[in-house]
């Protein structure tokens, strides 16, 4: 048994190197390494807006350079466990399109620093939320989460085909740029659906590198446009001569739901690596977590502060920890090595600032893919209520009319732009309110009564089970409850005047209340010994009483007369 965050953990027996284990010197750098190359593919953000500013030469490959020593000290962020920063477990980052939108917006409306000083106040914004995540629960249910995640995808997809065709300044389809973005793409695809091992794992480049033989192939590959004195050095200290700080009042709203959205994504990163490391797993560790969000702040605010763009987890290198069943932390902060290391030599820079506009477009579609099927399935992984289908179908709906309908809604008044103007700003305000709105009698409370001689696990299995479905609720605490009720039932054999068993769920609790005449239970905070079990004449019900205080998050009994009332509490 492990212990982090104050919290115990079970290591999962499949695990080659669990998250505090620190793997000998070749796992270590050759996992490093696969991590480097999967993350080295967010830095397609940071070059879209690069390019979008007209950054060249020095300027270019400096931001690219910068770009890289964020994801470094990013990765170093998240990977470290103290009272305040960091998760404690391997959580790499990445550059996302959570940022893209309304960083595009701010270039448009006050150049690049005005860009990064949004993204320095979205940092802080991360930074304030994360001792309140617990209070701020009922913002954040997983069907939003879901929801930015696909209208992210989409937005994906509309980049990567505008880049694809060559029409991103308004030009007409260029048909050497089809060829290159589909080669490159049919690439990804068959490597990933029709190969195993490296070939799956690094099945994106592998795409783009056909994608630069390709574009060398037409002539649209020039490193030769991106060398000059400076960039023929074998290391070099990159500077930001490019940038400087504004900030603007109206670009405050789409920046504080890129944070919020950023939060999710973290909270889910977090999540899935706290389950790898640990089999007993049964719900997010929130310490950890926060501590998570507070290092993605503290990441935002020197990539902005070194001019760079905003930052985030990575679920793909959480997926990759977890299919090499290589968990280690100590190969986060190798990654923050490497990267680092890149950031000094100008050829590293200059493989990626060369990166070929059709290339980019066909990374970008195929990565959308991914992220909008990630998003459906945490819109679905629960039943959706009436509640939840007015609350997702409608914001989706306005997500998407800000797309379809982007040059009349930028009409708008000014100070509307920033939410009407992009698909995401939009569609997460408008998930927000409507959440809040129809919580409005969220909570709802169902009772069964089981009459002497007929209190059967059957009945308590379907009663919970239809109800967990009428509410949405998550099977796994469904399954728990069922099982702390059976067993409670077991303990208390067959009471005279039956048992009453009511249940309540407002979403993020479910509360279980078993009234019946009888003795009270006994409810021991340690597990009974042996002898204490077979010794004493309730030996038994005290190791089920145990087992039933460990099978709930909460458990009280309280007794009137011969009346006893048994709380259950699981939070959701």
């Amino acid at each position: 048994m492990a212990e982090l965050h104050g919290v115990g953990v079970t290591r999962p027996a499949g695990l080659i190197y669990a998250v505090d284990e620190r793997p000998p010197p070749v796992i270590l750098v050759i996992s490093a390494v696969q991590h480097v190359a999967v993350m080295a593919i967010t830095l397609i953000f940071p070059l879209i807006l690069a390019r979008e500013a007209h950054l060249s030469g020095t300027d270019f490959l400096d931001l690219v350079s910068l770009s890289m020593l964020g994801l470094g000290v990013a990765t170093i962020c998240f990977c470290l466990r103290s009272r305040f920063i960091g998760s404690g477990y391997l959580c790499p980052a990445a550059y996302t399109a959570i940022y893209l939108g309304p960083s595009l917006f701010a270039l448009r409306q006050g150049g690049l620093p005005l860009v990064f000083g949004m993204t320095i106040v979205a940092g802080l914004l991360q930074i304030a939320v994360a001792p309140l995540l617990q209070r701020l629960r009922a913002l954040l249910p997983s069907e939003i989460a879901g929801l930015v995640v696909a209208i992210l995808g989409f937005a994906l997809a509309s980049i990567g085909v505008r880049y694809s065709l060559g029409i991103s300044n308004g030009e007409a389809i260029k048909p050497t740029y089809v060829i290159i973005a589909s080669l490159s793409l049919i690439t990804m695809v068959v490597f990933n659906i029709w190969s195993k091992g490296y070939g799956k794992m690094f099945c994106v480049l592998i795409g783009i590198f056909i994608g630069y033989v390709t574009s060398a192939a037409f002539g649209i590959l020039d490193l030769s446009t991106e060398f000059s004195k400076e960039n023929l050095y074998i290391i070099r200290i990159p500077w930001p001569h490019h940038f400087a700080f504004r900030f603007d009042f109206f670009l405050f709203i789409p920046f504080l739901v890129a944070s919020l959205a950023a939060t999710l994504r973290v909270m889910g990163d977090v999540s899935n690596a706290q389950r790898l490391n640990d089999s007993d797993w049964v719900r997010p560790n929130l310490s950890s977590i926060a501590g998570g969000v507070f290092a993605n702040g503290v990441a935002g605010v020197f990539c902005g502060l070194v001019g760079s763009f905003g930052i985030n987890s990575y679920s793909s290198c959480i997926g990759l920890s977890g299919a090499t069943a290589v968990t280690s932390r100590s190969i986060g902060f190798a990654i923050g090595i490497g990267f680092t290391a890149l950031a000094l030599v100008p050829a590293a820079s200059v493989l990626f600032a060369a990166m070929p506009p059709p290339v980019m477009g066909a990374a970008l579609f195929f990565t959308a893919a991914f992220v909008l099927t990630s998003g459906l399935q945490m819109i679905t992984a629960r039943m959706l209520d009436a509640r939840k289908t007015v609350v997702i179908g409608f914001s989706f709906a306005m997500a998407m009319m800000a797309d379809v309908y982007h040059e009349t809604l930028i009409g708008v008044p000014l100070v509307l732009q920033p939410i009407f103007g992009n698909s995401l700003v939009l569609g997460t305000i408008c998930a927000v309110i409507l959440n809040l709105i129809l919580r409005i009698g969220v909570r709802q409370r169902v009772s069964i009564k089981l009459a002497p001689g007929h209190l059967s696990r059957e009945a308590v299995e379907q009663f919970l089970a239809e109800q967990g479905g009428q509410w949405a609720a998550r099977r796994d605490i469904i399954d728990r409850a069922t099982f702390s009720v059976v067993q409670l039932l077991e303990i208390l054999g067959d009471p005279p005047s039956g048992v009453e068993i009511e249940a309540s769920f407002d979403e993020f609790n479910l509360d279980l209340r078993v009234r019946y005449i009888g003795d009270s239970l006994i409810l021991p905070e340690r597990r009974p010994t042996p002898r204490e079990v077979i010794a004493t004449e309730d030996g038994e019900r005290l190791l089920a009483g145990y087992l039933l205080r460990r099978s709930t998050d909460r458990i009280a009994s309280r007794s009137t007369g011969r009346s006893i009332e048994v709380a259950l509490h699981y939070v959701h």
